[in-house]
């Protein structure tokens, strides 16, 4: 195998797969980029046997071939190369020589006969998705992934599809047991699913990734046990979470006693400056409503307390209740909106995040004792 390949070029791929190739594993292999030269240029493949990656080059193919080859350790050497044309070429028992300039590296390559195959497309329809409202839906839920191993059903985002005016309403809800985030986005075309799938937490990022990079629509593709996108000259192959994902719909209060407008940056602000004295773990905040006024209060023994307050649009009578301001701080982020509307039943139901601006935003979070 021979290429010449430009610097620029070679690193915008080996910087895609460095989020998925596995730097501790038991499978030595799955640390490496899979290098393959054909007639239409380079093509490169990790995999961590969850989420795979392929992307083609453009490249100048003197003599086909394939290796494998240590992703970090090319990666490294590539970034400090002179921006000049690399000459890669695989001698005797996987040698890889890479040249750049007068700089010349020799490094070990692997067989690629020892590479793990990536999983073939099944036979789901393909939709073509417009990618800045697939990276507008996964930031908007991702932060509520859960990051709890033992609940594997609720690391990944779960989506599902339901029937709309022009192909179909497309659902992504992401929950950890202490809020939920659901956005919908109407699209064009269906994917005809039985059921919702969970997208794992990895192959969610990596998906973001590659929207970001595309610059464009990608083309998705769904069926029992993975989902396949491609953009752009990458195809990222995701095995999906097997489990059940809770019926979050319960979830969804019935009854809505309390309608509260708030400036949407005043309030995280607020939560920011108030929440630097709160306890690490459970960021306890207090949240005390009365008419037209909120006020925001921290008390840690081993640091002190903090309170301030903010006007808000409240009419209805006082009352009191905790949560997480990390929860509400991350939300608010994301919202798109100068006001955050908060609805909530008694003190002691969850509060529902809604905005004016975005219909098919929707955030809940689970208040806690203080």
């Amino acid at each position: 195998m021979e290429i010449k390949i430009t610097k620029n070029e070679l690193l915008g791929g080996l910087s895609l797969v460095q989020g998925i190739v596995e730097r501790k594993t038991t499978m030595p292999i799955l640390a490496n980029v899979l290098l393959e030269a054909k007639s239409k240029g380079l093509t490169l493949t990790a995999t961590d046997l969850e989420v795979g990656v392929t992307s083609n080059l453009a490249a100048e193919v003197i003599t086909d071939g394939r290796v494998a080859v240590h992703a970090r350790g090319l990666y490294d050497i590539v970034k400090e190369l002179p921006n000049e044309t690399v000459h890669l070429t695989v001698g005797e028992n996987q040698w890889v020589e890479i040249s750049c300039g007068r700089a010349i590296f020799k490094v070990v390559g692997l067989s690629p006969e020892e590479f793990p195959a990536l999983p073939k497309k099944g036979d789901g329809a393909t939709v073509k998705l417009e990618g800045e409202i697939i990276g507008e839906m996964i930031e908007k839920t991702s932060f509520a992934m859960s990051s709890d191993e033992t609940r594997f059903n609720l690391n990944g985002v779960y989506i599902e599809q339901e029937k709309g005016s022009d192909g179909g309403i497309l659902r992504m809800v992401a929950t950890d047991g202490h809020r939920l985030s659901i956005i919908e986005r109407e699209i064009k075309g269906k994917w005809k699913l039985s059921k919702g799938v969970i997208i794992p937490r990895k192959g969610i990022y990596e998906l973001k990734r590659l929207v970001e990079n595309a610059d464009g629509p990608i083309d998705v593709s769904i069926d029992e046990k993975h989902v396949v996108a491609s953009g752009k000259g990458t195809t990222l192959i995701i095995r999906l979470i097997d489990g059940q994902f809770p019926p979050y719909k319960q979830v969804l209060p019935s009854q809505v006693k309390r309608n509260i407008a708030v400036d949407r940056q005043m309030i995280l602000q607020v939560l920011k400056r108030v929440s630097i004295l709160s306890v690490d773990r459970s960021r306890g905040v207090k949240f005390a409503f009365s008419p037209k006024n909120l006020e925001v209060s921290t008390s840690n023994p081993d640091l002190g307390e903090a309170r301030e307050e903010l006007p808000i649009n409240y009419k209805g009578e006082k009352f009191e209740i905790g949560f997480n301001a990390r929860y509400f701080i991350e939300v608010l982020n994301v919202m798109g909106d100068e006001q955050a509307q908060f609805q909530m039943g008694d003190d002691t139901t969850p509060c529902v995040l809604k905005s004016e601006k975005d219909k098919g935003f929707t955030h809940i979070v689970m208040p806690m004792r203080l």
